[in-house]
């Protein structure tokens, strides 16, 4: 890979650096169980500096936004799991973004049609929509719909140009909290089957490394 690409293609592809990261994390937490919601909101906003310390050519802000609402109805035996999450990263000077630290699209806990890292730039959005159902005590079944996108720019922000994926799926529980998931999505690529032991929006935590808020 080193071969084929260079630094202008890929940043950081040739040398990597060390960094000193620092930032701030806001969360407004209205769900009735963090461990597996039904109704109410989780809203987690996000600031990290990465300072490179080694070559000084790849210091960047990122900025990171997750917002969830979960609507219950029929005694929140079937419920509606909504999520945007979103993330910009903003080059210090004239610094640049390493590839390996972009943001991606694509696998078991965002656009489910495409295979882990399919969609890779400097800003990321994605958009998911999930049906629950109980099926019986310990088991409930999922209809989802999951959109993405990577962008060059920030500007570049909007709905249009997005890659969907469609799917079912099954969760087991105990005590509301899912150990295990089966996700099964569809996309213009084919199709991906997911087995994973964590809930499809509270998997992933913030940022790279040790700074992730645990949420």
């Amino acid at each position: 890979t080193d071969k084929s690409f260079n630094e202008a293609q890929a940043p950081g592809i040739q040398h990597q650096s060390n960094f000193l990261r620092y930032g701030t994390v806001a969360q407004y937490d209205l769900r009735d169980n963090p461990n597996g919601p039904k109704t109410g909101g989780n809203y987690i906003v996000q600031w990290v500096r990465y300072q490179d310390q080694s070559r000084s050519v790849h210091s960047f802000n990122r900025y990171d936004i997750d917002f969830q609402q979960y609507l219950g109805f029929v005694n929140n035996l079937r419920r509606l799991a909504l999520r945007a999450r979103a993330t910009f990263t903003d080059p210090v000077g004239g610094s640049t973004v390493p590839f390996y630290m972009r943001p991606t699209v694509g696998g078991s806990d965002d656009v489910r049609g495409y295979r882990h890292y399919r969609f890779n730039d400097p800003n990321a959005l994605v958009l998911n929509a999930e049906y629950r159902w109980e099926i019986f005590a310990g088991l409930d079944g999922a209809l989802f719909y999951d959109a993405g996108k990577v962008m060059p720019r920030a500007s570049h922000l909007a709905l249009s140009h997005m890659k969907g994926s469609a799917g079912f799926g099954l969760r087991a529980n105990i005590r509301n909290q899912t150990f295990l998931r089966l996700d099964v999505g569809f996309s213009r690529e084919g199709f991906m089957i997911w087995f994973k032991f964590n809930d499809a929006f509270n998997s992933q935590k913030f940022g790279t490394g040790a700074f992730q808020p645990l949420y």
